[in-house]
C-alpha cells in the first residue's frame, strides 16, 4: 500500500496510516514486520498491526485500519510504500 496520510495517536501506540486495504479484499495480515520505502529512496523497518474500526455512519468502502509501530510521523512521509517482510 502507499501512504496518503499519517495520524499520530499516542494512546493507540503508533501511527495510523491511510488508506488501508479494503476489507472485501481479504482478512487482515497478522501483526508483523514491514519495510517502509520512502519517496526519497530510503528505507526503514516498522511493525504493522491491522484491524477493523467501526464508525457511524459506516463508510461506503470499509477498510482495514493500519497501525505502524516503531516509527515517528516524520519517518513516514506521504508516498511511502509499505511492504510486508516474510
Amino acid at each position: 500500500m502507499t501512504v496518503e496520510d499519517v495520524f499520530d495517536i499516542p494512546s493507540w501506540g503508533g501511527l495510523i496510516v491511510v488508506p488501508g486495504p479494503l476489507v472485501i479484499s481479504g482478512p487482515p495480515r497478522p501483526e508483523g514486520a514491514v519495510l517502509l520505502r520512502r519517496p526519497d529512496g530510503s528505507t526503514a523497518s516498522a511493525v504493522l498491526r491491522m484491524g477493523e474500526v467501526f464508525q457511524t455512519p459506516p463508510p461506503e468502502e470499509r477498510r482495514w485500519a493500519c497501525l505502524l509501530k516503531g516509527v515517528e510521523t516524520l519517518e513516514v512521509p506521504i508516498g511511502t510504500e509499505v511492504w510486508p517482510v516474510d
